[in-house]
């Protein structure tokens, strides 16, 4: 995943600078519109490219917005949104031979980043209630990237119960019992055990096999999986505006392996942006005026200034 940081931090410093592009035309603009004709510093084909160059990156100034927020910037946004960049920039034969070669070039740029994590990144986008349709796939993508979703939730069950099982495990063996006391435990169980009465044990030989097979069926992680990725897609889609993180904390109970999957994409941040900001924040926090902190003190203060909100004060 270090590749995918490293070009996460390429493509949106690049967009910073096309947002610094956005605000120098719009000023450059204003004051042209404001001045006098002969004073002019664009002249009419001049602010016309000029607008049709705003028009062009403002869908990359909300993307960067977007990619930057600190409230949920997780990782499963990433592919919905080059899909929509690449289809912002997709060519057409009108408009002016600039407008067309930035936008061949852009989607161009585009097309070829994160090819190699696109199969984490749609991963991500289906476990996100807001993209789970994933219509910026074919169909034949979208049933491959929920098939992976079905086998990855199901291996990470495994490893989970398997986990607790050994844990259990050496929890018994810390707590060995004396003979003595195994003893009186079997004689105590002995003591309770009922034999079954040979009407019931009749009845069982007679009907078991056809009655009963079905309720003493065991279905599979990967069958568990399986049924609750139907029940995942036909469930409403999460507003644009919803919080994702609170919406798996609400359905953890209905959907259990894939609340746990989603667990292991959605921590992974879009961008290295909400990490470089506590950094920055460090540096606010730790100077020469309060040198006298203590590692411990400055954990804590990070923490409350990153985490705590005005309403938590009140």
């Amino acid at each position: 995943m270090s590749s995918h940081v490293g070009t996460a931090r390429l493509i949106w410093w690049s967009v910073f600078w096309s947002n610094r592009l956005l605000c120098v035309l719009h000023s450059l603009i204003k004051k042209s519109k404001s001045m006098k004709n002969d004073l002019q510093i664009l002249n009419e084909d001049d602010i016309s490219t000029a607008e049709e160059i705003i028009q062009l990156l403002r869908p990359v100034k909300t993307a960067t917005t977007i990619m930057c927020e600190e409230a949920q910037p997780t990782i499963s946004v990433i592919a919905p949104l080059k899909s929509k960049l690449i289809e912002h920039f997709s060519f057409c034969e009108d408009g002016m031979p600039l407008i067309k070669e930035m936008k061949q070039t852009m989607a161009k740029e585009l097309k070829h980043r994160y090819t190699d994590v696109q199969e984490v990144l749609n991963t991500a986008a289906a476990l996100d209630a807001r993209f789970k349709t994933l219509p910026f796939l074919c169909k034949e993508e979208r049933d491959a990237t929920f098939k992976n979703i079905i086998n990855e939730a199901a291996h990470l069950w495994d490893q989970k119960e398997d986990t607790q099982a050994h844990d259990a495990t050496a929890m018994e063996e810390t707590h060995t019992t004396h003979p003595s006391e195994e003893a009186c435990d079997d004689e105590f169980h002995a003591s309770e055990y009922v034999p079954v009465s040979k009407k019931n044990k009749a009845m069982e030989d007679l009907f078991g096999d056809t009655y009963t097979a079905s309720s003493n069926f065991v279905k599979t992680s990967k069958q568990l999986a399986e049924m609750e990725v139907n029940r995942y897609k036909e469930t409403e889609l999460l507003t644009l505006k919803g919080n994702l993180l609170e919406w798996w904390g609400s359905h953890e109970m209905e959907f259990p392996l894939l609340a746990n999957l989603a667990k292991t994409y959605l921590c992974i941040p879009a961008t290295s942006v909400p990490s470089e900001r506590v950094f920055s924040t460090a540096g606010d926090i730790v100077r020469s005026e309060r040198s006298v902190l203590t590692p411990e003190h400055v954990d804590h203060l990070i923490f409350l200034k990153k985490n705590l909100t005005k309403n938590a004060l009140s």
